[in-house]
């Protein structure tokens, strides 16, 4: 049980509440203007469910001097750039959940939704110009609710880029004025420019986790229980590696690569105690569990790279799921070689005792000397 206790320690400061999180729309209005819509649960920030429900009564609240209090914290904690020159914020309209009943707002699963709205002129500097680049951040200076689920739109060209922020996080860059691109024309680029950063971050950047995916090869007696650990580590990767592209999870890489490294080590001394005459159905099941688990871990990592590659504006769904692909390419590549290399071996009687073992041993030894130098 140790394993899943570390896993949950791990994972608690990364929970996040999805159902009351903060929906925030920057939006380009034919007038040179940006609307800011800020749409949020306001129990934290008015001191409970009681004052909140006493707020939405009022029939005027962008009047009550709390109301105006919140909206001054949203203004300075929303950070607007364009081209790096700060938007001034200027509140238009506040909605309040009045007609919502009491226990709503009283009760630990319900999340009444309040929305401001903001607008911003565009400097007029900025209009002929054929760029405009937009950023957002969301700082700790407000309670935002997170993750911030953050939408910019460009409404002439039907453009927008969607990301899910934590407070003090960046958005991504977006170009107001970019020329519409097809998907014909973008997607071909993006694919195969994101296909070879996967592969790369594996192989031979990624050696951490192709030494993980060589522990699976040794420790597999049939070749369907290899397909099956591997099915089992891409779902679990992939599960992470989107939700920490969106933003919705962010995990410290000192949090991260030691696990990633006890991942591996964990892999190779099961490979090493497991006795040989061990029920291989049983065995098989229990790794593929602990297999989906690291997986998760290993799609943080995986994250951590992406972050440093950056998204584009435009496709960032193909971008992630082209990254994806070529990730299971390389992992697919080291198998094969493994198979080349070793394949003779594979149903030798020596198998274990003069592969998998001193193979597995070599490797716990440099995921736990990797695990040390994280920690230390």
């Amino acid at each position: 049980m140790s394993l899943f206790s570390l896993i949950w320690f791990v994972s608690i400061p990364t929970q996040a509440h999805l159902l009351n999180m903060t929906r925030i729309t920057l939006q380009q209005g034919p007038n040179q203007n940006i609307a800011m819509t800020v749409v949020i649960d306001l129990t934290r920030a008015t001191g409970g469910g009681e004052n909140y429900f006493q707020l939405a009564q009022s029939a005027s609240p962008i009047l009550q001097q709390p109301i105006l209090d919140i909206a001054q914290r949203i203004q300075a904690a929303s950070l607007i750039t364009i081209n790096g020159q700060g938007l001034r914020l200027n509140l238009v309209s506040v909605n309040l959940p009045q007609s919502l009943p009491k226990e709503d707002f009283t009760s630990s699963l319900a999340w009444p939704m309040s929305t401001f709205v903001f607008n911003a002129a565009i400097p007029v500097d900025l209009t002929p110009i054929e760029t405009a680049i937009v950023k957002a951040t969301f700082t700790s200076q407000f309670e935002f609710e997170e993750p911030i689920a953050l939408s910019i739109q460009q409404t002439a060209q039907k453009r927008s880029l969607n990301r899910w922020l934590v407070r003090n996080q960046q958005s991504p860059s977006f170009d107001l004025y970019a020329p519409t691109t097809s998907l014909e024309e973008s997607t071909p680029n993006v694919w195969s420019e994101y296909i070879w950063q996967g592969i790369i971050h594996i192989l031979p950047k990624g050696w951490d986790h192709a030494l993980f995916v060589l522990g699976l090869f040794l420790g597999a007696r049939r070749i369907r229980d290899l397909l099956l650990w591997v099915t089992g580590f891409t779902l679990g990767h992939t599960v992470t590696l989107g939700l920490a592209a969106y933003g919705a999870i962010e995990v410290s890489p000192v949090i991260i690569e030691p696990i990633i490294a006890l991942s591996i080590a964990w892999i190779a001394i099961e490979n090493i105690s497991q006795p040989a005459t061990n029920n291989v159905q049983t065995s098989t099941w229990w790794r593929l569990g602990v297999v989906v688990i690291f997986g998760l871990m290993h799609g943080l990592g995986f994250a951590l790279a992406l972050k440093e590659l950056g998204f584009p504006a435009q496709g960032f769904m193909s971008a992630l799921i082209s990254f994806n692909i070529g990730v299971e390419l390389a992992q697919l590549t080291i198998i094969a070689i493994a198979f080349m290399v070793l394949g003779h071996w594979y149903k030798n009687k020596h198998w274990r005792a003069r592969v998998v073992v001193p193979g597995s041993a070599i490797i716990a030894c440099i995921a736990i000397s990797l695990m040390v130098l994280h920690i230390y």
